[in-house]
């Protein structure tokens, strides 16, 4: 117990964000000895935001206040005409085995193709952004499909959305979709946390039914595991604060252009 405390101990020292706020209580001892009220005052906000972000189970509620409408209903999804995975799973790499890297949503390519193994639709859609291979612009979606294909997965027809530049652009092309093959219901697949500005994004551009599968819940998750309160600010606490802002203002920016 004693060297596992330790261990940890150690490896929160080695952290940049511990170290910055080593360094900014540093400032306000000296600053409240030296008598300088508005920077003791300044570096006390400043800690406690860093404190509050890194070291409390602030980030991970948030970020659960997203993903808490989609949880339940994630397990149980539908009967539908196709299963449409939102890109951001993965990235081109040049240097792996595979032609792609998956990033921190990799869990919304293995949760499309359970959907597809469960026989919840015929068809799987992916989209993605895109890279540049040869001089042409082309889909992340390709380099997944290499995958599926090559595992011989079961992906059921798999239709490629060309390269998207955000969430809107997706769903643009899946409306598109949805009209021409005269598709009733999609299940959308993405991060928990992306969920409703997706779903908003793909019915506002014309797609009448669509229910939303989360492949993660990070900030549910977290906040399930004990020890939620701790002295040394987390890296993973600030990637999930990060995701809620980003989130929040990506949602908002749809509001105002009525794409949501």
């Amino acid at each position: 117990m004693m060297l596992g405390t330790l261990s940890g101990l150690v490896e929160a020292l080695l952290q940049p964000l511990s170290w910055v706020l080593i360094g900014l209580l540093g400032v306000l001892v000296t600053s409240v000895w030296a008598g300088r009220r508005r920077t003791a005052f300044t570096t006390l906000i400043l800690s406690a935001a860093l404190w509050a972000v890194g070291a409390t189970p602030l980030s991970s509620w948030l970020l659960a206040g997203l993903e808490r409408p989609y949880v339940a209903g994630s397990r149980q999804a539908p009967p539908a005409d196709a299963v449409v995975m939102l890109g951001g799973s993965h990235a081109s790499s040049r240097s792996t085995l595979l032609p792609f890297n998956l990033g921190d949503s990799g869990d919304r390519a293995l949760a499309a193709l359970e959907l597809m193994r469960q026989g919840r639709a015929p068809v799987l859609v992916l989209g993605g952004a895109g890279y540049e291979r040869g001089g042409q612009r082309r889909s992340d979606a390709e380099l997944l499909e290499v995958w599926i294909r090559g595992w011989r997965l079961p992906a059921g027809r798999v239709v490629l959305l060309a390269p998207s530049r955000d969430t809107r652009d997706e769903a643009v092309q899946v409306a598109a979709l949805v009209r021409s093959n005269g598709w009733r219901r999609v299940l959308m697949v993405s991060s928990g946390f992306h969920l409703r500005r997706g779903e908003a994004a793909l019915r506002k551009a014309g797609v009448p039914d669509v229910y939303a599968v989360g492949a993660e819940f990070n900030g549910t998750d977290r906040m399930g595991v004990p020890g939620q309160w701790g002295f040394f600010p987390e890296n993973e606490r600030f990637r999930h604060f990060s995701q809620w802002v980003h989130e929040q203002l990506g949602w908002w920016a749809y509001r105002w252009k009525g794409w949501a």
